[in-house]
């Protein structure tokens, strides 16, 4: 019983001294100043590509700008996994408010709202991935769209559609809060009252499986629309493609895709992405020598070729690093989100800097495919 007993005490200071060097391995120093970015992102499952991406491209611009920031001060990412799921994201959002962090940020829109209420509550600068129309829900100021927004893809197409002279329009979408308001009511909108447009409406259940691709492209080509638009996650917008091709409804120039479209390319062949049109930020297009750069060391480092959600990433953080070089360490949440509104910089996606409404100031070009590339299009 002794020698039993003193295993036993043995193992209850081993597993005590353990749990000290590791407490005093990760206590930062007393004079340090860390700035805890928590971060809320689909980094498994269907959806993992963007958390992935998105975490990527921000650990890839502290690296490079650390060395701006004032001394002592660190950067610090908790990278919690909310698998696509609402409720997974509010279960790892009440985990990561423990820790009282500097920063956070959640994607994508789904999750965004899971979390966004209790973190506008604690007053707390969220970096927000979603494409809405504005960032920010009723009586909130502290969400940040480092991304693209669905105003800016929808403005592109309705000048495709002006310059097409379109009449029989179909938009197909999955139907979230944020896609109904941007095609339905904003887009629709625009194309029936200034260009006279009929405007037919799909929309799907975003848990859409295999086969209901085909009965949805089924209904779209029953319509015989001059101009298609289509919405989806990267699986929707392959698996309604596919649907479509074999009933020759998509033309050259007549089937508009949304951003998705620029990362479902690479599940598509060449020929079924033939004359689909998107609006793609400028560094997807036609990128020049630091772009270029930039995507050439992404790739050495990560063993991929870099999205555009990788390079708005990087510039989020980019984002961070700059504000937390114009701010006494450590501040306030107010002080932070003051700080990240006066954002000036250069970043990889071009100027970084925020409108009123605090969506990233940024552009879209129209663009299409042409034997798998994506080149500029000329109307």
């Amino acid at each position: 019983m002794n020698k039993k007993n003193t295993i036993i005490a043995a193992t209850v200071l081993a597993v005590i001294a353990i749990g000290a060097l590791i407490y005093q391995q990760q206590k930062p120093d007393a004079d340090s100043k860390v700035i805890l970015v928590a971060a809320n992102m689909p980094m498994s499952g269907e959806l993992a590509f963007y958390g992935n991406e998105i975490r990527d491209g921000l650990l890839m611009a502290v690296e490079d700008a650390g060395e701006k920031l004032p001394s002592g001060v660190k950067v610090s990412f908790d990278w919690g996994d909310n698998r696509f799921s609402p409720k997974d994201a509010a279960t790892v959002l009440q985990r990561q408010l423990l820790q009282s962090p500097t920063i956070y940020t959640s994607a994508l829109k789904p999750q965004v709202m899971a979390v966004e209420k209790e973190v506008a509550e604690a007053g707390i600068p969220h970096l927000v991935w979603v494409l809405d129309l504005t960032p920010n829900p009723q009586g909130t100021t502290n969400n940040f769209r480092t991304w693209v927004s669905f105003k800016l893809e929808c403005d592109v197409f309705f000048e495709h559609a002006k310059a097409r002279g379109a009449k029989n329009v179909v938009l197909c979408f999955v139907s979230l809060p944020s896609s109904e308001a941007a095609y339905d009511q904003y887009l629709a909108g625009r194309l029936r009252d200034e260009l006279g447009c009929n405007v037919i409406i799909e929309r799907y259940n975003p848990n859409v499986g295999a086969d209901d691709f085909r009965n949805i492209a089924t209904r779209v080509a029953s319509h015989k629309p001059d101009l298609l638009m289509l919405n989806g996650f990267i699986p929707q917008m392959v698996g309604i493609v596919r649907g479509l091709r074999p009933l020759d409804i998509i033309g050259d120039g007549n089937t508009m895709a949304a951003l998705d479209m620029l990362d479902a390319a690479g599940a598509l062949s060449p020929e079924e992405s033939e004359g689909i049109l998107v609006a793609a930020p400028p560094l997807m297009i036609s990128p020049d020598e630091r772009q270029k750069d930039w995507m050439s060391r992404f790739e050495k480092k990560f063993g991929r070729k870099p999205s555009y959600h990788a390079a708005f990433a990087y510039d989020g953080g980019l984002t961070l690093v700059d504000s937390a070089t114009r701010i006494e360490l450590p501040a306030s949440s107010a002080e932070w989100l003051k700080a990240i509104l006066a954002t000036d910089t250069e970043g990889i996606t071009g100027r970084i800097h925020f409108d009123k409404d605090r969506s990233l100031i940024t552009s879209l070009q129209p663009a299409i495919y042409r034997n798998g590339s994506l080149v500029p299009l000329k109307e």
